[in-house]
């Protein structure tokens, strides 16, 4: 769910399932399908919103998602529907946002300002029980990355590269720009030396 540029698929359909990834973007399924077929991977990519899934009751083995499906706006829905697509004794794998990392205080920033995600996706490590714990059984663990802490972007790479900020940063004016430019500055420093932290949900369906 979420797939992106493919990345998860990859490392699942190369361990031998079949692997479906939905996504809401077209360009980033695209660049999913060019990559797959690089690696000689048979991938079924679709369109598909993860709040309203295009596939029947109980349809697959497992459901996974890194890093994607915390950004639905309906939480409640979104997860509904991780549990709706999995079959009973199916697996679940999930990768969260911690509120108290580089990209948890960043989506807090922008919200500040009136950007970002509707809800916060830093928000589903709180929620977890709520969210899967009456379909899933889960167990959920906070890891630290091995990967040294990402270089510092200058604020020019962030605009271009990071989509909420560009979006938020067009429509403010020069005063509230340098705000947030200051704000996010402050994010960036309070991280700087800090390797990313991230949370891992494994579960099975009930």
């Amino acid at each position: 769910m979420g797939t992106g540029g493919g990345g998860l698929a990859f490392a699942i359909a190369g361990r031998g399932a079949d692997v479906v990834g939905v996504d809401v973007s077209e360009e980033g399924l695209e660049h999913a399908r060019r990559q797959a077929a690089e690696r000689g991977l048979a991938i079924d990519f679709r369109p598909g919103d993860a709040q309203h899934l295009p596939f029947e009751d109980e349809a697959f083995d497992g459901v996974a998602s890194a890093f994607a499906v915390i950004f639905a706006p309906d939480q409640e829905r979104a997860a509904a529907e991780l549990a709706r697509v999995c079959r009973p004794g199916g697996k679940l794998g999930l990768t969260l946002m911690p509120m108290d990392s580089r990209m948890g205080a960043l989506m807090t920033v922008l919200r500040r300002f009136g950007g970002g995600p509707p809800t916060h996706p830093a928000s589903w490590p709180e929620r977890v029980d709520e969210l899967l714990g009456g379909s899933f059984d889960v167990d959920v663990k906070l890891r630290e990355s091995p990967e040294p802490p990402p270089q510092r972007m200058a604020w020019e790479e962030v605009v271009r590269s990071v989509g909420a900020v560009r979006e938020l940063a067009d429509r403010l004016d020069a005063d509230q720009g340098a705000e947030l430019r200051a704000a996010l500055e402050h994010v960036f420093d309070s991280f700087g030396d800090r390797r990313p932290t991230y949370f891992v949900v494994v579960g099975r369906r009930r």
